[in-house]
């Protein structure tokens, strides 16, 4: 039984990963992190995806950074490249004794986008940041180094206030995707939680 959330659950888990070094001239909407879940006998209730920083290692042309997650529905094919994650035994689970994580595919992108697989993404996003590459108003040099800082959340449910997280059900998931200026070299840190319960559970 969770003390944090409104539902039994057969476990809470959490991610927290970094891209490599994503090369220059990545195309627009480039899918960074895909989750998948492929399990018809339970649910994955996502809590929270955030984005814990961003630098460069080789500047920016200057230009606007656009970072987003969005809802993917009808999966058929999973994406593929970059960073399977792997979630057996133990593994992100935030209790010993919690079960190993059913999520059929969890990938973060190496050092280019990973590719999309086979999904319908909704047109209004959970969340995004937008920032820019340059060091400040008015201020043409592109930055190297840290872009941002703080953990910027894309997506939050506050169970305790009866906000209602993201439900995934067999074959939806979420991508985080970004848009960045050409010529840079840089990666993205993120973070996911989330429990996985049964149907009649929740």
């Amino acid at each position: 039984m969770s003390r944090n959330a409104p539902y039994p659950a057969l476990g809470h888990y959490v991610v927290d990963v970094a891209t490599g070094a994503i090369g220059a001239g990545m195309a627009s909407d480039g899918e960074l992190f895909q989750f998948r879940w492929t399990a018809n006998s339970n649910l994955a209730v996502i809590q929270e995806i955030s984005v814990t920083g961003m630098r460069a290692t080789t500047a920016f042309a200057v230009g606007a950074i656009d970072i987003k997650a969005t809802v993917a529905r009808a999966y058929t094919v999973s994406g593929s490249g970059g960073t399977a994650l792997t979630l057996t035994t133990e593994e992100a689970t935030l209790r010993t004794n919690m079960g190993t994580s059913v999520a059929g595919d969890v990938r973060v992108a190496t050092t280019a986008a990973l590719t999309a697989g086979t999904h319908t993404l909704d047109t209004q996003d959970l969340g995004r940041i937008t920032t820019h590459s340059s060091a400040g108003p008015g201020v043409a040099a592109p930055i190297i180094g840290s872009i941002y800082l703080p953990i910027t959340t894309l997506f939050k449910a506050d169970l305790a206030s009866g906000e209602y997280p993201l439900i995934l059900a067999d074959d939806e998931g979420f991508v985080v995707r970004a848009t960045v200026p050409a010529t840079g070299v840089w990666n993205l840190g993120i973070r996911v939680k989330w429990a996985e319960v049964e149907p009649s559970k929740f």
